[in-house]
């Protein structure tokens, strides 16, 4: 079937908006992220500038408006939107517009990809931040020549890898001085200062992912969670599949049929992720106690759920801007 006739399909008979189950928790925050929150507080003394680093794709949910009030809102503040790779590049200047126009203290916004070999944006932070630096009174510091910059953001957004990445662009050394997890939170607390520039001579410090500690709207929760800025298990992995089926469907997205060795595209979560499982051969096997002890063998949902949210999570879907659902291509 054609992308014409399944656009007709969703158009017609498709779910038009997504309810939530009523038990749908709105509160995420890990006590070692309040933790976080108060460490950073001891650190601001020595702190220069302040990198704030979000994922491009969500550049508005989550973002945790509590760092103006930690760190200190009067010092050098940059908003790095990171995996830009993976939204249309013709959002960036409505983005970055409408991210200043909410964060006044805001200095600038770059859009980095940190997997990217020559990222000119990524190259371009240390020169901002002596620039933004250099322009400071530095009366808390004023004796020190080195600029020190507190790395902050949501879980697993990137800080950990832009760290190592800008060691590697300006020192060109190798090997992980910031430790990185393939899950967030993996981060625990502040830790000491990494030095990532000669000239100028610059030391960042990395802090573990700090969450918002409420959240209002449950699509705003959706949003982070499809991102892995929540891990999987806090919000359960096939709603967080479902949601993700309901938004690409919405958008006339149906790249994920060929990923998920689907005919077509569904409606429900549970059936894709049947059905999948089923196709690529994704099963977990039980005892049947109807049948004595036999082993009958079912499709493997979660399995299927991860395999469905690493398609939208590594691009196979394309680029898409969650904040901007048209975007969705």
């Amino acid at each position: 079937m054609c992308q014409q006739a399944w656009s007709r399909l969703v158009r017609s008979s498709f779910r038009k908006n997504y309810t939530f189950p009523e038990n749908a928790s709105h509160n995420w925050f890990p006590g070692h992220m309040q933790k976080g929150l108060k460490s950073m507080q001891r650190k601001m003394a020595d702190v220069d500038c302040v990198l704030e680093v979000h994922d491009a794709r969500i550049p508005f949910s989550g973002r945790n408006l509590a760092f103006k009030d930690v760190v200190g809102g009067a010092r050098p503040h940059i908003l790095i939107l990171n995996k830009s790779d993976l939204i249309p590049e013709s959002d960036q200047r409505a983005i970055r517009k409408e991210s200043m126009a909410r964060s006044p203290h805001i200095s600038k916004v770059l859009f980095t990809n940190c997997k990217m070999r020559d990222c000119e944006q990524t190259a371009n932070i240390i020169p901002s931040i002596s620039k933004l630096v250099g322009s400071e009174d530095r009366w808390h510091r004023v004796d020190k020549p080195d600029s020190t910059v507190l790395v902050v953001g949501i879980p697993n957004t990137g800080k950990s890898t832009l760290i190592n990445k800008l060691r590697g662009v300006h020192l060109k050394i190798g090997g992980k001085p910031a430790p990185v997890g393939a899950r967030p939170g993996f981060t625990k607390s502040v830790g000491e200062r990494i030095r990532v520039s000669d000239r100028p001579l610059v030391y960042l410090l990395d802090t573990p992912g700090i969450s918002v500690p409420y959240i209002k709207n449950m699509h705003t929760g959706m949003n982070l969670a499809i991102c892995a800025t929540i891990k999987d298990d806090l919000v359960g992995i096939t709603s967080v599949a479902d949601y993700l089926l309901w938004m690409l469907n919405s958008h006339e997205n149906f790249s994920y049929v060929s990923h998920m060795g689907l005919e077509g595209p569904e409606d429900e979560g549970t059936i894709m992720l049947a059905k999948a499982g089923a196709k690529l051969g994704l099963f977990r096997a039980f005892k049947d106690v109807s049948q004595g002890s036999a082993t009958k063998r079912i499709p493997d949902l979660p399995t299927a759920a991860y395999r469905f949210l690493q398609g939208f999570r590594t691009g196979v879907y394309g680029r898409v801007n969650l904040e901007d659902r048209k975007s969705v291509v």
